[in-house]
């Protein structure tokens, strides 16, 4: 009977110790093989995530908050002519310090995501490609969300130039996945007003293009 017993307690010990190296391997198997497919499916979610968060708070918060004559300065001489287009730092400084801090708030109130890896990612059979376990993975914003400004000047018929105003919005985010962690950078570059100017394109215009909008105007010449 006593046999019995040790020959039971030993099975259930091999059996324990078997379930342990096969739970170790698998262990080895996803961090090794696995980890970098996840953590590239769960990247690109996290980014398409981001630029529509950065999009749509632009788009929907602050779209009719903004117009040009409110954000750029146009200067004329004594005969109508344009000479200088100034922009308005106050405003702009403004502007950018609210949509940081809204995008970055609404990051970090995004709750968990999931995204699904196609089964023929692990297997390699093709026939399975539509279909796939669904990962969780969580999102937050890490640092300061960043904005700068930049023009563009584009023809826009004879003697007119259409000015575009855009603002460059940077956010980085962590991704947190079962076994791993990564950091993106997703940028967003958003025209948020605009104006045709008619007549001869000013020699010198004033434009913010840095990525701290506290900093000075600093004054560019037009390549034409």
């Amino acid at each position: 009977m006593k046999g019995k017993k040790r020959n039971f307690k030993m099975i259930i010990f091999i059996y324990v110790i078997m379930f342990i190296f096969m739970s170790v391997l698998l262990l080895i198997y996803l961090n090794y093989f696995l980890r970098p497919t996840l953590i590239a499916y769960c990247d690109q979610e996290a980014r398409i995530t981001a630029a529509e968060t950065i999009n749509n708070t632009v788009k929907f918060e602050f779209a009719n908050k903004i117009s040009y004559d409110d954000i750029m300065t146009v200067k004329t001489d004594k005969d109508g002519n344009i000479v200088m287009i100034q922009a308005n730092t106050v405003e702009l400084n403004v502007i950018g310090s609210q949509i940081a801090l809204e995008v970055q708030k609404r990051i970090a109130d995004i709750k968990e995501k999931t995204v699904e890896i196609p089964l023929a990612v692990l297997t390699g059979i093709e026939i399975l490609s539509n279909y796939g376990p669904k990962i969780p993975f969580k999102m937050r914003p890490i640092g300061s969300v960043l904005t700068s400004y930049r023009s563009e000047f584009i023809s826009a018929g004879i003697n007119q130039t259409r000015h575009i105003v855009y603002l460059d919005v940077s956010a980085t985010v962590q991704v947190i996945v079962p076994l791993a962690r990564n950091s993106v950078t997703v940028t967003s570059s958003i025209p948020i007003a605009e104006s045709i100017i008619v007549g001869k394109v000013p020699e010198t215009y004033a434009e913010i293009k840095t990525e701290n909008v506290s900093k000075d105007v600093k004054k560019y010449n037009i390549k034409k």
